[in-house]
């Protein structure tokens, strides 16, 4: 690593494959004191940079008289919690209202970018997909993203666009096995079983990925060219909600939105043979070639056994890349489904992680012993589900995960999320591997507590209603 304290911050806040010398084996035993020290030093420097240039932060940090930071938990009582990205009033997106959304994201990213966001004219966007164009058009450099809403709500993501780069430079620097800045650049292609673009958190990357990870936009093959609509993903979400409250005849939908859906909804019914097709090819094409394969481990299951029951095995290159996040939080995962994937595509590997849509900058890898090791650009906590209260930093504990993300440059990286883990922050995993990991299975609140889970902060609950009250004014 660098010599300088100084040198290696800068390097593990902008550049972090640099830090492990552009080597993935380095990456993954970086020394756990020595991280320990750098992690606390970047949290105070974006600290510094973020306190009084983010809007909601600032408010919330008056709020609690927070300063400054000389220890990790001093920033737990300014965690985000995980629904503040989807705070917003839902009436402004039914009356495509995009002024108000980009008022209210303004106030979520550094005062420049927010200014920014606000000069956006976004008064004639018709949905969610012409905003997004919009904004892509106007902000090159901000990366808006959204979830799933499975809530029937979307949460929209600000990151940026820097921020998707140093991501896919952490996942280049694994799937062509770098040992150096000087390592060849293998003839890579992406097989994708899904659309080629949309707004999707998971989508989002695909673009960071031809430009870094591929020698050609052309070697990325996907089984939809098309961009996928997020004016139906939300549809989909709100007919989904309403028809668990029983509300659906109260929705109403417009004729160029329902035409949409109509289209979607032919291209979800032809999908068996459609993928079917797409495989067939893919075997074809890049038959023994070294190919970059991500998604959702059900995704790549699918994949899988469509491939297998058309007699298609051993199908890419041995050294070919699969990766797979989510962690599996709350599905059973059918057996030898790993076998499946394997089977099909000839790797040798599947490169699991435990990530989530907030956390851009860092997964965290499962090892050999099926444990999930911390990315060193994620300072990870564990919180009293009662209280939210800091839990020990030492042994073994089971608690509510929260991350901080070295890697979010023009947001606040600190986030409170809704899974249940257990984390080992002592004993060295047998893997050899020094970082401090995830033990056990990852499981919801929300589906441990039937659907609810009421984030609760006694200490601080006034000043995060503050803060999330001050988000959601829009006036001026």
């Amino acid at each position: 690593m660098p010599a300088s304290t100084e040198e290696q911050v800068k390097l593990l806040l902008n550049d972090p494959v640099a830090l492990a010398g552009h080597s993935c084996q380095t990456w993954s035993h970086l020394p756990r004191g020595e991280m320990d020290a750098l992690q606390l030093t970047a949290l105070q420097q974006r600290f510094g940079e973020l306190r009084d240039n983010v809007p909601t932060l600032k408010k919330l940090a008056d709020a609690q008289a927070v300063e400054r930071v000389e220890q990790f938990d001093d920033v737990v009582p300014l965690l985000f919690e995980h629904t503040v990205f989807k705070s917003y009033p839902p009436s402004l997106l039914e009356k495509n209202n995009f002024t108000a959304i980009n008022k209210w994201l303004a106030k979520l990213v550094t005062s420049d970018m927010g200014e920014a966001i606000a000069a956006v004219d976004v008064s004639a966007c018709q949905g969610l997909d012409d905003w997004f164009e919009t904004m892509d058009a106007a902000l090159p450099q901000l990366c808006i993203s959204h979830t799933s809403g499975t809530s029937g709500t979307l949460s929209f993501l600000p990151n940026s666009s820097r921020e998707y780069e140093k991501a896919v430079s952490v996942r280049r620097m694994f799937a062509w096995k770098q040992e150096g800045p000087d390592s060849p650049h293998p003839d890579m292609h992406t097989a994708y079983p899904y659309y080629r673009k949309g707004y999707l958190s998971h989508l989002r990357g695909n673009v960071a990925l031809m430009k870094l990870l591929l020698p050609s936009e052309s070697n990325f093959h996907a089984a939809y060219p098309e961009t996928l609509s997020s004016d139906v993903l939300h549809l989909g979400a709100k007919l989904r909600a309403a028809q668990s409250k029983g509300t659906l005849d109260r929705l109403v939908i417009s004729p160029a939105l329902l035409a949409k859906k109509k289209s979607f909804d032919q291209l979800q019914a032809q999908m068996p043979q459609h993928l079917a097709a797409f495989f067939d090819r893919m075997a074809s094409e890049l038959k023994g070639k070294r190919v970059y394969i991500g998604g959702t481990w059900n995704l790549l299951h699918g994949m899988a056994k469509a491939g297998l029951e058309r007699g298609l095995e051993g199908v890419f290159h041995p050294d070919s890349y699969i990766a797979t996040t989510g962690g599996a939080k709350g599905v059973i995962q059918p057996e030898g489904w790993r076998d499946d994937v394997l089977r099909f595509t000839g790797a040798q590997r599947i490169n699991e992680s435990y990530a989530m849509s907030e956390v851009v900058s860092g997964s965290h890898l499962r090892c050999e012993e099926g444990h999930y090791h911390f990315a060193p650009t994620v300072i990870p906590f564990l919180l009293d589900p009662q209280t939210s209260k800091p839990l020990p930093r030492t042994g073994q504990v089971t608690g509510r995960a929260a991350f901080y993300d070295l890697g979010a440059d023009v947001h606040w990286g600190g986030f409170i999320t809704g899974d249940e883990i257990t984390v080992e922050w002592d004993q060295p995993c047998a893997c050899g591997r020094p970082s401090r990991y995830v033990v056990g299975a990852i499981q919801r609140y929300s589906e441990k507590n039937g659907g609810d889970d009421k984030i609760t902060c006694a200490a601080s609950e006034n000043a995060h209603r503050e803060a999330m009250d001050f988000l959601n004014t829009f006036e001026g």
